[in-house]
């Protein structure tokens, strides 16, 4: 057996005597395989050797990795990147790498076992056939879009030739990723196997290389581009279809899904040699964008929170679990539980609510099975796990208890009461709480030790972030197992300080009220709301309110008021809201009304006018927007988040504030401090102190800083 390596060694490439080669892409001292252009540069050399060796029959590209085809290419070399014309070179010499190989005069193929993802699938895509695993590790997919690029290693010439130009609008603009079983039904891969196949399903491809059978076997189950999809019209209707879903869902703030659309549509008849050089020249600009460097520095910080553990505890295993208050949120968290696996007891005062928690529970399952994502036998086994309790019984066992009752410090004092005489000494107890402090909680506690907050973002289901409070004497060992918990369960959990509102409540309180307040002045509620969305919110403060409910908002804003003062002085707008009794879309009356199924204007809200002024499109944005990045820039001083990129991904995640604008810091950092700072004092000039500039960013401004560096 003949073995070459090179000096930098990303790839092994052996040979045995049957002229089978196997070359296997192994990134030094790193956990993951990424494309960087010094192993694409080792791939040119070995493809070099490869096509002048008249020995080999086959080629098999493999990866060492455990679980890892290739995660993709080097983010990090694309956020570096600051020329186009760099770009295009270097990119050019990619995709001629990836030619090459396709062009080898022997059969290739790619053994994908874990994540094959962007680069990864390109290079996969240039190899004449693809086994994958059905293993839950593996999945395929081009997710550059989500980074504000496109693919550019003719990911957007390959993918159409093997799933149709439809679909493969649909994989990237979506930034889908299949798991092995799904490629296979799609024609990316040729063959879905369990890893322990593997092996196997590799002879079985050798011996029909070998015998010059596999090309007519694999190839006419492949699927490719359907013949009317050729048809102009077809294609102009199928792209312009595709561009309004994008815009219906990015409102336009998005360019790359809509630039992937364009080339896809372009180079559908196109040359692959054609084809490519319009991807070169699309990518570059996008790939130096201010938004995909946004995009890509929010990539990292969620890398960075997922090895990050809050504690230097060892976190506990939590086996078991129970949640109290079944209501909308812990109907939310015991599903999140149930859908990992992880038995959970349902706790409430009547069988009637625990019916319908288990009903919502249902139907969050039946979602995913429609996307083909759960069967019904595994939707059983996950539900089986679920009990339930009307008179706290069964809790002796349990490794956590998740509160979810009304956000009320006394009803909550009383369940903690209740469930610290049921569970184990060493059983965590969660609350769901908002806003309210973690110690003042756990004040009558017996082992305060295990109290923690774990502060959920409704729905459940679809919010990512999971602030995690530790009060006075929480334990590190609960906040480590908390931390490990949220993480089992898809959760992006980020630690905050003890304060009033936490970080997310804390930022957004001011936002919803200084809306509240615009439109007690005369303003339109639909105007802002447009403006707001216009500005990347994924809703307007009016809508939000009424999804979250107007008496949920003045609880939570009364609270933030005795904390802070003055600067969180509520709005009058929702005392008078709930005399009505317009709640929002629980009542079916709020800012808007809610009686249909659309969302509709409520006739009577203007009569809550006080006055009557209309102020320009600039200023409603700098009050809603301006106060919360000068309380974000509190919540720093304070120190109640770690850092300016953690703030910035809570937010994001937290509230959907627009991840094309990098969060909220970095937005201001876009902007430029000063000119934020001098903003802000001319609107506390105007509209009061709590619009006063904070200490920080006065700070900031002194010495030249930037949150960013």
């Amino acid at each position: 057996m003949k073995n070459v390596q090179m000096k930098n060694t990303y790839f092994n490439l052996t040979t045995d005597e049957r002229g089978i080669a196997t070359l296997t892409f192994d990134t030094p001292k790193s956990s993951v395989n990424v494309l960087c252009f010094d192993a694409l540069y080792e791939l040119r050399e070995h493809i070099s050797n490869l096509e002048g060796d008249s020995t080999v029959k086959a080629l098999f590209i493999e990866s060492a990795k455990e679980d890892i085809f290739i995660a993709g290419a080097d983010i990090k070399e694309i956020k570096a990147f600051k020329d186009e014309a760099e770009i295009v070179f270097k990119l050019r010499e990619g995709q001629e790498i990836f030619n090459r190989l396709e062009q080898l005069p022997f059969p290739t193929v790619a053994v994908i076992d874990g994540a094959c993802l962007g680069g990864g699938l390109e290079l996969a895509m240039s190899c004449d056939y693809r086994i994958a695993t059905n293993d839950a590790h593996t999945r395929l997919g081009l997710p550059e879009v989500s980074l504000g690029i496109i693919p550019g290693l003719g990911g957007t010439q390959r993918l159409p030739l093997l799933v149709g130009f439809t679909k493969a609008i649909e994989l990237i603009t979506a930034s889908k990723r299949l798991k092995g079983d799904k490629a296979l039904k799609l024609g990316l891969v040729d063959a879905s196997v369990p890893s322990g196949y593997l092996g196997f399903k590799k002879e079985e491809y050798i011996k029909e290389i070998l015998a010059g059978t596999l090309e007519e076997k694999v190839t006419k189950k492949r699927k490719g581009i359907k013949w009317y999809e050729m048809l102009a019209p077809v294609k102009a209707f199928i792209a312009k279809m595709a561009r309004k879903q994008v815009l219906k869902k990015t409102a336009g703030h998005y360019p790359a899904p809509l630039k992937a659309i364009d080339i896809l549509e372009e180079t559908l008849t196109k040359s692959l040699e054609d084809g490519l050089q319009v991807e070169l020249e699309v990518f570059a600009p996008l790939a130096t964008s201010e938004i995909s460097k946004n995009l890509i520095e929010l990539f990292f910080t969620s890398e960075q929170l997922k090895k990050e553990s809050f504690s230097t505890a060892k976190a506990k295993s939590i086996d078991t679990a129970a949640v109290i208050g079944v209501g909308t949120m812990g109907s939310g968290i015991a599903w999140a539980l149930a859908h990992r696996d992880i038995p959970v007891r349902l706790g409430a005062r009547k069988m009637s609510s625990i019916a319908k928690a288990m009903a919502k529970m249902m139907k969050s399952f039946e979602s995913i099975k429609r996307r083909g994502r759960l069967t019904d036998r595994e939707i059983g086994l996950k539900m089986d796990r679920v009990t339930h309790t009307t008179s706290m019984q069964g809790l002796g066992n349990v490794d956590i208890v998740v509160e979810a009752v009304s956000e009320d410090p006394k009803v909550k004092q009383n369940v903690f009461t209740d469930v610290e005489s049921k569970v184990r000494e060493d059983t965590i107890i969660a609350t769901n709480t908002s806003s309210i402090n973690i110690t003042s909680l756990a004040t009558s506690a017996s082992h305060p030790e295990r109290f923690v907050g774990m502060h959920f973002f409704n729905p459940v289901q679809m919010m990512p972030l999971v602030e995690i409070i530790a009060g006075e004497k929480t334990s590190d060992e609960t906040v480590a197992t908390v931390v490990a918990l949220a993480k089992r369960l898809g959760k992006t959990p980020i630690k905050v300080s003890e304060c009033a509102g936490f970080l997310v409540n804390r930022t957004l309180l001011p936002y919803l009220n200084e809306a509240a307040k615009m439109f007690e002045e005369g303003e339109d509620v639909e105007r802002i709301d447009r403006l707001l969305k216009g500005f990347g919110m994924p809703m307007g403060p009016f809508s939000l309110a009424d999804e979250v409910g107007i008496d949920i908002g003045d609880k939570v804003s009364t609270i933030l008021h005795d904390a802070y003062g003055s600067r969180m002085q509520p709005s009058s707008v929702l005392g008078r809201m709930i005399e009505k009794e317009w709640l929002g879309k629980k009542t079916g009356t709020g800012f808007y009304s809610h009686k249909g199924k659309a969302q509709a204007h409520n006739e009577h809200i203007d009569e809550l006018h006080t006055v009557n002024t209309t102020l320009n499109a600039q200023t409603i944005l700098d009050r809603a927007i301006l106060i919360m990045v000068n309380e974000a820039a509190k919540c720093l001083e304070e120190g109640v988040v770690a850092n300016a990129r953690y703030l910035d991904m809570a937010m994001v995640m937290g509230t959907g504030f627009p991840a094309f604008r990098g969060g909220l810091l970095r937005y201001a950092d876009s902007e430029g401090l000063e000119n934020i700072v001098q903003r802000l004092e001319a609107l506390a000039e105007q509209y009061g102190e709590r619009f006063e500039p904070a200490g920080l960013l006065v700070e900031m401004v002194e010495k030249g800083e930037r949150f960013y560096r």
